[in-house]
């Protein structure tokens, strides 16, 4: 009897051990950003899915907000209690890496990503993030404010969508443009092919430099352009949304929230390819983003299932098809052009994703790389906006802002060598 009795005691100890180990999955928490809650539905099917496919691996999901990922970022580290994954666009990458993430190169399955998105994550010879969605943009437009200025929604050159800019604001004295001035000057520069940095010097400051700039600064002075250079993504559809500006460009994205912030403009909407730049070799509005893993991460085989689940093509089809973005896998975007859901060209949207698919292969992100030593690319870029936005509002010459801007680029660039 005592036998049986420990027999039972025995089994019922180990019973309790296998249901406890069986419950025990190992928790992998990713942070997605600025994407609730427009897609938490999406979300929610992704983690479900995952969860209900295998028993290791407890998929956990949080969405921050635009200004909260990097504080967040550098807390966690810290503390030492870090996600799984976070969401950042490849310039964050670029300036946190390699003191606050880890490279992935042992975890990623490098096969199911194009070539231009591995290159993108990719610096200092390792891979440090799992390429996720890429945007390319488009030129959205008001069709009554745009037939009131007499103006044809065909732009070949900027100084089309400049001239296109001074009808929409004589005809209905709202600017006619929001020429995304809160990204920085620095894409605007290699947009239109002129360099930034060259040999590790600044060299912004030419003939053609001034030029550039003084395009802007007139638009500025006339009101043919937006005059808040920090608009935030959100404030530049409520301003589209509510009637204040005649166009402004960004992905399909973009144009998908006019819906939500006024249906009635979003019917008032209509969609245009942006110039190619740099000589036709170039779209406009490149951004792309990745999924990269905070340093101090100790279980990075789980990490590397999750990342590889995240961002692999049926997840990437799915998020392409719900945002009218673009997959950085090697077929998920064929697929999801050939859902005849996305095949409505009288739905803006749905026009964006199309119009924007013939472009992706010309989209880059475009910000200062492969900078000497240690500089701080952030606070080079800031102070070279700020002379450039004196130059803008009128303060200073645009002559005057670059030579300034360019001597304390090199000032900073000397001291990092």
């Amino acid at each position: 009897v005592m036998n049986f009795k420990r027999s039972v005691i025995v089994g019922a100890a180990l019973f309790a051990a296998s249901v406890m180990s069986a419950q025990a999955a190992t928790k992998v928490e990713f942070w997605s950003h600025s994407l609730a809650p427009t897609y938490d539905a999406y979300h929610k099917d992704i983690v479900e899915k995952f969860n209900g496919s295998q028993k290791d691996i407890e998929l956990v999901y949080k969405d921050l907000g635009w200004g909260a990922m990097k504080p967040a970022i550098v807390a966690a580290v810290a503390e030492g209690n870090v996600p799984g994954l976070a969401l950042v666009p490849t310039n964050w990458m670029v300036e946190m890496a390699p003191k606050l993430l880890t490279p992935v190169d042992s975890i990623i399955n490098k096969g199911q990503f194009t070539g231009a998105a591995l290159a993108n994550a990719t610096t200092d010879g390792k891979i440090y993030g799992f390429p996720s969605y890429q945007v390319t943009a488009v030129m959205v437009y008001n069709k009554d404010m745009l037939a009131k200025s007499g103006v044809k929604a065909d732009f070949k050159t900027l100084d089309d969508v400049f001239a296109a800019a001074k009808k929409i604001q004589a005809a209905t004295g709202k600017p006619g443009w929001a020429p995304k001035l809160q990204d920085g000057f620095t894409g605007w520069f290699m947009f239109e092919g002129l360099p930034v940095i060259q040999n590790g010097k600044a060299v912004y400051n030419s003939p053609a430099h001034v030029a550039l700039v003084q395009k802007f600064a007139d638009a500025y002075k006339a009101g043919t352009i937006v005059k808040d250079t920090n608009l935030t993504f959100d404030e530049q559809i409520a301003m589209f949304a509510n009637g204040g500006v005649g166009m402004f460009a960004e992905g399909g994205h973009a144009v998908k929230k006019i819906k939500d912030a006024n249906p009635a403009a979003y019917k008032a909407a209509d969609v245009t390819t942006f110039p190619l730049g740099d000589s036709g070799k170039l779209a406009f509005g490149g951004w792309t983003t990745m999924y990269v893993v905070p340093k101090g991460q100790k279980d990075m085989k789980s990490v590397g299932v999750v990342g590889n689940y995240i961002t692999g093509e049926e997840v990437q089809e799915k998020f392409a098809k719900a945002s009218y973005t673009f997959a950085s896998t090697k077929t998920a975007n064929a697929k999801a052009a050939k859902d005849a859901s996305l095949n409505d060209m009288t739905d803006p949207g749905k026009k964006a994703f199309k119009m924007g698919g013939l472009v992706i292969d010309k989209t880059r992100h475009l910000f200062l790389k492969d900078l000497p030593g240690n500089v701080d690319e952030g606070a080079l870029s800031k102070a070279m906006d700020a002379k450039i936005e004196a130059a803008l509002q009128g303060r200073i010459s645009v002559k005057q802002a670059l030579d300034e801007a360019v001597a304390d680029s090199n000032k900073r660039l000397s001291a990092a060598k």
